[in-house]
């Protein structure tokens, strides 16, 4: 055999050597995948309904996932090490290179789960099985359960924020759709999983582990709209200690203040448009930004009731009604029909109209008994029958409903207020780098009408090649209720003998005092004017309905107009203004990102988003997708069920 050949041949043995190298690990790589595929049924089935989850299956399902993760890794490594330098292939370069660092996310939130299971494993059978030893109140053994796991939740917080920083080696943007999707849906629940894992160890001190705890609670009624999502109808006080509820207790907002000390002045527009002299707590939640809200209300309820507050909790007629859906059927004493999430709004108007319609003392004082009976009954069911609660329905419906804001949290605690804050739950003006928009209305009629007003808003911004912008803003409302001759009565005290129920505050106009929230430093240089009538305000002076630029608050600008909606009618009302740097520039490409941020006690208002680009722009990217584009024309149609993020990538 020549030199040559020999050469050849051992050539052609190292390739052989090396192809059954390779598809042995190639095998090897299958092998350890196969099981992970077969499972992924069970994990998406998981997903779609947790409350499908128990510890029996959850236990094992991650401990196996976990091992069978690491085995994929190990068996893998060669091929991962080629696929992130593999970004240059067409059409699959982008999720080759993603591939390792999502492993790598998946190994440790697989692992942070199985740390979890095993340190929350008493609390986590209470909510699979309903029982507890030797009938241990739930609250307090989520207490002990979580101050005996801190060790299991530093450990699980150390490997989700390991997942966290892995993510940041992932760019989603040129992601096939298919792996977009999950890396979206892994955007979504990582700051979720890093914010609960972040106040755990605090949750046994607030709930007072560590001496008693009281807790402010607002019942606030949407149907009078109020800055942070209604008027002020009852107010509770929550008092945990030890992990134990050992007070729950509700009044009418109304019987709070203590009239033999002096008050002090309300916001102009309350005395001005309904002659309140003085700033009583039913009127504290005025800001819309929550956090300040939460602290005049706790200053007037202990001015007026001595009571030192740790927090407070804010909800609507909404939150409950969801929270009671996971709960029912509650029954109420003293009524026949049962409480359930369809009934419960019902429920509390009809608990509200005075008996035989006629108003009474005794109804005044008795009006809102109903919402403390709901409140007992629904603790002592979660105390005294855990078994008949879907643990895992109740945490879905609360993190819904303060995800969409009828929930508001404010806790003095200075981690847990950050923890709150990072997650939009304490209802504080956001802070944003773009553009920002949030429209607040207040109900100022003395009545109930805001089930029957819908809104609408229309925003256009025309981008600027420096990066400012021209924002034109409309409002339209419209009062659903029948065409009425009658004039708008804006009517402040029912008296004893006039006869009255809920379903007439829900009729007549709406008096709404309108505030606009945009980036500092805007300039508002056109509104269209919406005067009212003298006949329709209580002191028998017309408003020009002008609009007025307020005093900054939360490093926003602030625009309002007074205005009026009749019976029947419509109306819209627009503002015009500049606004300053929205646009981000870095080289050839601009983004520009806009937060909505939607006002508590709302539902699904619809708004309508154009976007106009510099002249000769080329759009690039858009989230969420447009539902038009027209050259350098952006049409936008969103529904404010939470806060809405909108970010246009352009060169």
């Amino acid at each position: 055999m020549t030199p040559q050949r020999a050469v050849l041949w051992l050539l052609v043995a190292g390739l052989v050597l090396v192809l059954s190298g390779l598809g042995y690990r190639v095998w090897g790589v299958w092998r350890a995948a196969r099981p992970l595929l077969a499972r992924t049924r069970t994990v998406q089935a998981l997903a779609a309904d947790p409350s499908s989850a128990d510890l029996v299956t959850l236990a094992p399902l991650l401990e196996e996932t976990h091992i069978e993760l690491l085995a994929l890794r190990d068996e893998a490594r060669p091929f991962l090490t080629l696929a992130s330098r593999l970004g240059w292939v067409p059409a699959i370069g982008s999720d080759l290179q993603a591939l390792p660092p999502l492993l790598d996310i998946a190994v440790d939130l697989t692992g942070a789960g199985e740390v979890l299971v095993e340190g929350l494993a008493p609390l986590l059978d209470l909510m699979d099985t309903g029982t507890a030893v030797a009938d241990e109140d739930p609250l307090a053994l989520a207490v002990g359960t979580l101050a005996d796991a801190r060790p299991q939740l530093e450990a699980a917080q150390a490997l989700v924020e390991r997942a966290a920083q892995r993510r940041t080696q992932v760019d989603a943007v040129p992601l096939s759709p298919r792996l977009a999707r999950l890396v979206e849906m892994l955007d979504r629940a990582l700051p979720l999983a890093q914010a609960g894992l972040e106040a755990a160890p605090l949750v046994p001190d607030l709930l007072g582990l560590s001496g008693p705890r009281t807790y402010l609670l607002l019942a606030q009624n949407s149907d009078e709209l109020r800055p942070t999502g209604g008027f002020i109808s009852g107010a509770g006080c929550v008092t945990v200690d030890d992990g134990a509820v050992v007070d729950l207790s509700f009044i009418d907002s109304y019987a709070v203040d203590d009239f033999s000390k002096p008050y002090g002045e309300p916001p102009a527009p309350l005395y001005e448009y309904m002659l309140s002299e003085l700033w009583l707590f039913r009127d504290a939640n005025w800001s819309p930004d929550f956090p300040t809200s939460a602290e005049k209300a706790a200053e007037l309820y202990t001015y007026g009731q001595g009571t030192e507050l740790a927090g407070v909790i804010a909800f609507d007629q909404q939150a409950a009604a969801r929270l009671i859906e996971v709960l029912e059927p509650v029954r109420v004493e003293g009524w026949d029909e049962p409480a359930t999430g369809e009934s419960f709004v019902r429920m509390v108007r009809q608990a509200w109209n005075p008996a035989g319609g006629e108003i009474t003392s005794e109804w005044a004082r008795t009006r809102k008994d109903f919402l403390n009976r709901v409140a007992q009954t629904m603790l002592e069911q979660v105390k005294r029958r855990p078994e008949t609660v879907d643990w895992v329905g109740l945490g879905q419906a609360l993190w819904q409903t303060l995800e969409e804001r009828h929930v508001l949290i404010y806790m003095e605690e200075p981690v847990v207020a950050s923890v709150l804050s990072a997650q939009g739950w304490d209802g504080g003006l956001r802070s944003t780098e773009g553009d920002y928009l949030m429209v607040v209305d207040a109900n100022l009629g003395f009545n109930k009408v805001n089930p029957r007003v819908e809104q609408r808003l229309d925003y256009r911004v025309t981008l600027r090649t420096d990066g400012g912008a021209m924002a034109e803003l409309a409002m339209s409302y419209r009062q659903m209720g029948h065409d009425s001759d009658l004039p708008c009565n804006h009517q402040a005290i029912h008296k004893v003998g006039e006869r009255l129920t809920y379903e007439d505050l829900m009729q007549g106009c709406y008096w709404n005092y309108l505030r606009v929230y945009v980036p500092g430093e805007s300039h508002l240089w056109a509104a269209s004017p919406r005067p009212t009538p003298a006949g329709y305000l209580l002191r028998g002076v017309g408003a020009t309905g002008e609009a007025e630029v307020l005093p900054p608050e939360g490093k926003k600008a602030v625009f309002a107009q007074f205005l009026v909606v009749e019976q029947g009618g419509a109306l819209t009302t627009r503002f015009n203004y500049d606004l300053p740097q929205v646009v981000e520039l870095s080289g050839d490409q601009q983004t520009y990102a806009l937060l909505i941020q939607k006002q508590p006690g709302t539902d699904n208002t619809p708004v309508s988003l154009t976007v106009v680009l510099p002249p000769c722009s080329r759009l690039l990217t858009a989230r969420p997708r447009p539902r038009v584009v027209d050259g350098e024309t952006l049409t936008f149609e969103l529904q404010l069920q939470t806060n809405v993020a909108v970010e246009v990538v352009y060169e």
